[in-house]
This record gives C-alpha cells, structure tokens and sequence, in this order.
C-alpha cells in the first residue's frame, strides 16, 4: 500500500521505516517544517520551577541543538511529557526523570494537576501554532506556568507539478499528525482538487480532534484509534 507521511524529519523517517517493515510503500510531503527559537534557553527557569512539561519531541529537539552550557538547567527537572514519542525523545535528550501522559494535551495537564505542589511553577516548552486545550486546562486549575516558545512551525511550499509527482499514483492512505497538516490538506485540495484523484485515499488521523480539522468532505473517509499513539495509527492500515 502507497502511504503518504506528511509529518517533518526526523519523525518521517521513523514513520517510514516502521511501514517498510509492514510492506508498505512510503511517500514523502512534509506539509510543515520547524524552525527552532534557540534564544527560548538563553536564561534558566523561574526559580521555584520544579517540573518541566512537554507536549511536542520537537521542543527536545530544540533543547539538543542549544549549548550545554543553556540546557544544563534544564535537565535537572523532571519532564511530564504528552505520549511516548516525546517521552522517548526527552530520555534521549538527557533527562532521567521522565512521566508520560495518554498522548494528549488534556491528559497531560491532568497528570500535573494530580501530582503537582500547588505552589511549584510548571514551565512549558512549546511551540506555534499549537492547541490551546492544555494551557486552559491548568490555567483553570490556578496553576503557575511559565510558557516558552522554543520553535516554530511553518508550512512547506510546493509547486503543483512535484505534488503531482508525489501523489500519483494517488496514495492509498494519508496520515495526518496535526490539526495544522489537516488544514494543509485542505488547502493543497482547494489547490489540485480536480489534478488527483483524492476519493480513492483513506485519512487516517492521530485523534478524532486531527480529522474534524479536515475538509468535511475528507471526514467521510478519516479514521483514528482509539488512543493518539502513532502504533495504533498505523495499525489501521
């Protein structure tokens, strides 16, 4: 089976590998690509910090690529991280202590408000543009958190005639990771709606919240496990 990855490097190419070994046929277009904003770890945390919480593995990759001389004061904290793959990447980064959520921002912010001092500062590595649910979840909850934007992500620009390339033969699964990439979509199809044959392929999405961010249109086909994990997601193949 054709499978689109739509997501960025490095996560693409782990994507890619884990359907080759199913006996799939990966194609690339990276819909949006980061930039990190390295000068986010120019000072330590607020004294008073006393837990680090992540929602992206791009907000680790960010971390590994400034000085150690900057994030060494950040890897004395604790991380809560959103799902496993950005538990996987803050380990990698260097961090020891490291508790992982149900793969979505309101079960991150649950576990915090669970666990949490109620005078200690959360500080939040992130990115934009991002879901506001986490955030509003622990401003609810009177929580301290102190937010730092570390990257950013922008969307791809292609012309007509690679995308083409790309998505013929028409792909007969796409997976989406983001509301954002959702949007993408969207607009590659008000784009090439008549140029490629988008009712042959099946949007399989990370979360039910991803595919109500697809033209509605795409919805009909879009499906999604039962937990944000890109293992089950795959399954779905």
């Amino acid at each position: 089976m054709r499978v689109l990855v739509t997501r960025p490097e490095p996560a693409a190419a782990k994507t890619a590998a884990a359907l080759e070994c199913l006996g799939h046929v990966p194609v690339f277009l990276p819909l949006m690509q980061a930039t990190h904003q390295l000068e986010a770890f120019a000072s330590a945390p607020l004294p008073g910090t006393t837990v680090l919480a992540v929602t992206s593995a791009e907000a680790m990759r960010a971390l590994v690529a400034c000085s150690k001389e900057a994030s060494r004061h950040f890897l004395s904290l604790p991380v809560f991280a959103v799902g496993h793959a950005t538990a996987r990447a803050a380990h990698e980064a260097g961090f020891e202590t490291v508790s992982v959520a149900d793969g979505d921002g309101l079960s991150l912010a649950k576990r915090l408000i669970a666990t949490r001092d109620p005078k200690a500062k959360i500080l939040y590595l992130t990115g934009t543009p991002r879901s506001s649910d986490f955030e509003a979840a622990l401003a609810d909850a009177g929580c301290t958190v102190e937010i730092r934007e570390c990257y950013r992500m922008s969307p791809v620009a292609y012309q007509e005639s690679e995308i083409a390339q790309r998505l013929t033969p028409m792909p007969e699964a796409i997976l989406v990771y983001s509301s954002e990439t959702a949007r993408r979509l969207g607009e590659l199809h008000d784009r090439m709606r008549s140029s490629l044959e988008w009712p042959r392929t099946r949007f399989l999405c990370l979360s039910e919240k991803i595919a109500n961010a697809l033209p509605e249109e795409f919805r009909r086909t879009s499906q999604w496990p039962m937990q944000p994990r890109e293992d089950l997601l795959i399954l779905l193949l």
